[in-house]
Formats: C-alpha cells, structure tokens, sequence
C-alpha cells in the first residue's frame, strides 16, 4: 500500500512539474513569438504545448512501467495472462469434475463396504448353522455303522463262494488229469479188451463233456463275479454317502415333474406354483415327516427365475417342467426343523420342449473292443464306459432325467449273457448303447447292449431282429 501512494504521489508531482515547465515554455515561446518549422508564433506555442502534454504522458507512462512489474505484464502480456486464466478455469472444471466422480466413487466403495459386512455376518452364521448340522451328522454316523457291516458281511460272503468255485475248478482240472491217465492205460490194453474200452471211452466223453459244461459254467461265474464286483464297489459307494448322515434328498433328484401346454402367462404361473407346492409337500414329507405344519414352505427358489420360465413356455408347444434339488439334505435338517426364514432348500427349476429324443433302436455311444478275448475286468469296464458315454450324449440331446439308466430292462442275466458272448465270439468287434424303446425328453433312460462288427449288428440284450436293418440273425 505504501509504494502504491509514494508512486501515485511521484506521479502528481512530476505530472504538476512537467505541466508548470510546459506553460512557462509555452509562454516564453509565445511572447518571444518564436516560429518552429516556418509555422506561425501562435501555432507554435499549440505544438509546444502538445509536446509538453506527450512528454508529461510519457513520463508518467515510463514511470509506472519502471515502478511496476505488474503493470508491465498487465499491459504487454495481458492476453497471454487472458489465455492461462482460460485454461486455468478448464483445469479447474475437470478438476472439480474428477472431484465429483472420486466422492461418487467412494460412496460407491463405501455402499460395498457395507454390503460386505452383512455378507460377511451372514456367512459366520451360516458357519454356526453349519457346525450344528456337523454335530448331528456325527450323531448319525454311528447309526449307520451296523447298516455297512451287513454290507461288508455279505461281500465277504461273495468272496468266500468265489473262492469255492475256484477250488471246484482245481479238483476238475485233476478229475482231468487223471482220466487222460486212464485213457492211456485203456489204449494200451486196446487189444485185449475192446469192447470194455468202447464202454469206457462212452464213459470218458460223457466226463469231458461234463468237464466242458463245467468249464463252460466257471466262465459265466467269472464274468457273474465280475459283475458283481462291480454291484458291490457301487453299493459300497452308495453306503459311503450314507456315512455323511441320512440323506433324505440328493443333489439332482427331481422332486416334480409336469407335462403341460399352457395358452396364457397367468395359466402358465399357476401349473408352476403348483408344481412348487407339489414338490415342497414331498421334499417335507421326505426331510421333516413328523413336521406340524404340512404346508410349511422350506423351498427357495428366485421369483425371477419362475417368472422367466412361465414367460418361455407361453408359444403354444408341449413343454416338461422340472423341479430339481440343488444340494444335499438330511433327515431332519436343522435349517428346515428349525423353520429358518427364508427357507433353506434351494431347488432348481427346468424347462424343456417334450419331444422324442430318441428312437427305439437309435445308438447312443460305442466301444470298440479291440481284442479277439477280452479280459473280464476290461470287459466290464468297456461296459461301465459306455453306459456312462450313453449318458453323457443323452443329457446333451435334453433329457432331464439320465441317471440310474435301465439296461437291459434293469436284470443282470441278460447283460452276464451278453458280456459271456462278447468274450468269446473270438474276434474283434463293438458294443454299442442303444435306445430300448422311445425316449421322450422326460426319460428314463432305457438301453439296450448290441454287438456289432464292421457295421454289421451281430446280437443283443433284448430288442427283437425286426429292429435290425440289415441283419443276418
């Protein structure tokens, strides 16, 4: 403030100075009536007194200019300056811009924060919920120890008649032995007793043949031992999922079905709420059957998801509505005993167009089987593998319900026959799968066992010869 009035006051002196210089020139010049550039006295004291004006301006100017940075650059760099305080306020906007966005994005990360919390509560509660249920599966465990014992006494019961059929064929193998020793004998006394040879020879063919049957029988028990093997490995299986506790209802199982071609989304909405209702009553019946309330609600399923199944089944066409389980429950579930809001049974919910997936006699997969007599163990493998690929291309094609397939119409002597003719068919050849009569998109899954060779099919579990193009049986 103080450099500004010393300034002000510099220049209204100089200013008074300059201007009392310039009139006393002026009036010198006038009463001397001077003439400058041939111009006359009075027009010379004019041009005398715009000189001195021009220099009292430009003094002062020159002043200011020396006295004052910021004058300078106002004056010789004002649109520079004019330029920068326009960026500056662009730089400013995007800054206050960016601003705004960081403070939304943290709202934003903050909203997460606490929705994280309540997740992260609802998860430690639903780990308390989940070591009570570990209490009672232990609890249970103990229940079905005696069930797997039977189990494993009537393996070893298997074992042990395998192990009889094995000792029977060591004593033929001798019985054989011993009549080969007979027949030298005979034919060594060939000469002296040929009629009792001829009836003793009569007496040795009925016992190779006795033997052959009995050879004949021991193969079939090997491939009927192998089979069961395989029976007993999957019983096993199933009775180690009951060491996890008493299941009630498995992972996939359908709870409900329904066929239905409904005209409108309102009809469409009611067959499937009650279809849910259906399949609620029996997962209930199943996991609570002393339960109070017969119409508690313990299935969980998205409304959206049911709505967008009632929107895609409204076209006028034959659909089939699946109600499937998406977990594992026990008998007694805690979640459901305990009726926990929401429910805890979560289900799935299917929609597919009912149509024919496969036609009777249509292969589903093939093995081929590269050896003229193949083991028994690769054999029942080679078996396993297809019945498991049949499975896999079903599913795929849009059946719903692939599991637990009927083959051969759910007997095993068919399937023991039809494995004792692969074995000993003596060259290479395939087995296939096929579909043992129509199979709709619902299921199940009926197959029947074909032997086949260079394209040919040769014989097979159950289907008739009609369903054979092309055969020779």
């Amino acid at each position: 403030m103080g450099v500004g009035l010393l300034l002000i006051t510099t220049v209204l002196v100089l200013g008074g100075v300059i201007a009392t210089l310039g009139d006393r020139i002026g009036m010198r010049v006038g009463k001397a009536r001077l003439s400058l550039f041939k111009l006359r006295p009075r027009q010379t004291a004019t041009v005398v007194s715009i000189v001195t004006g021009s220099v009292i301006s430009a003094s002062t100017l020159g002043l200011l200019l020396v006295a004052s940075e910021q004058l300078r650059k106002g004056l010789f760099e004002f649109e520079e300056i004019q330029e920068n305080l326009s960026e500056a306020r662009t730089v400013l906007e995007n800054t206050q811009t960016a601003k705004a966005e960081v403070e939304t994005a943290l709202n934003r990360v903050t909203r997460q924060k606490i929705d994280a919390e309540g997740e992260l509560s609802e998860v430690n509660t639903f780990l308390a919920q989940a070591t009570q249920r570990e209490t009672l599966v232990r609890q249970r465990l103990g229940q079905t120890q005696n069930q797997l014992g039977l189990v494993s006494a009537q393996s070893n019961q298997l074992q042990g008649e395998i192990g009889r059929l094995q000792q029977d064929r060591q004593i033929l193998q001798r019985q054989q032995t011993e009549i080969k020793q007979q027949i030298a004998q005979r034919d060594r006394s060939l000469s002296q007793r040929n009629q009792e040879l001829q009836q003793r020879d009569l007496a040795i063919e009925q016992r190779d043949l006795a033997i052959e049957q009995r050879e004949d029988a021991l193969d079939r028990l090997k491939t009927e031992q192998a089979f069961l093997e395989d029976e007993i490995q999957r019983l096993e299986s199933e009775f180690l999922k009951l060491r996890a506790g008493n299941v009630a209802i498995s992972r996939n199982q359908t709870l409900a079905l329904l066929i239905t071609r409904p005209q409108s989304l309102t009809a469409a909405m009611a067959e499937i709420e009650q279809l849910l209702t259906e399949a609620n009553r029996l997962a209930l019946n199943e996991i609570w059957p002393d339960a109070p309330n017969k119409a508690l609600q313990i299935l969980r399923i998205s409304s959206q998801i049911v709505n967008d199944t009632a929107e895609s089944i409204t076209d006028g066409q034959q659909y089939v509505i699946r109600v499937g389980v998406s977990g594992n429950y026990v008998v007694g579930e805690p979640c459901v005993v305990q009726q926990e809001s929401p429910p805890c049974v979560e289900v799935s919910l299917q929609a597919k167009l009912n149509r024919i997936v496969f036609e009777e006699g249509e292969s589903l997969a093939r093995i081929p089987i590269d050896t003229a007599y193949p083991s028994t163990p690769s054999l029942v493998e080679a078996l396993r593998t297809l019945v498991t690929s049949a499975q896999i291309k079903a599913s795929l094609e849009g059946i719903i319900i692939v599991d637990n397939p009927r083959v051969a119409g759910g007997f095993s002597q068919p399937i023991i026959e039809f494995l004792n003719q692969v074995q000993n068919y003596g060259a290479p050849l395939d087995i296939e799968a096929v579909a043992g009569r129509q199979i709709f998109t619902t299921g199940p899954l009926a197959l029947e066992l074909v032997a086949s060779r260079n394209g040919q099919r040769l014989f097979q579990t159950q289907l008739s010869e009609s369903n054979f193009p092309d055969s020779n049986l």
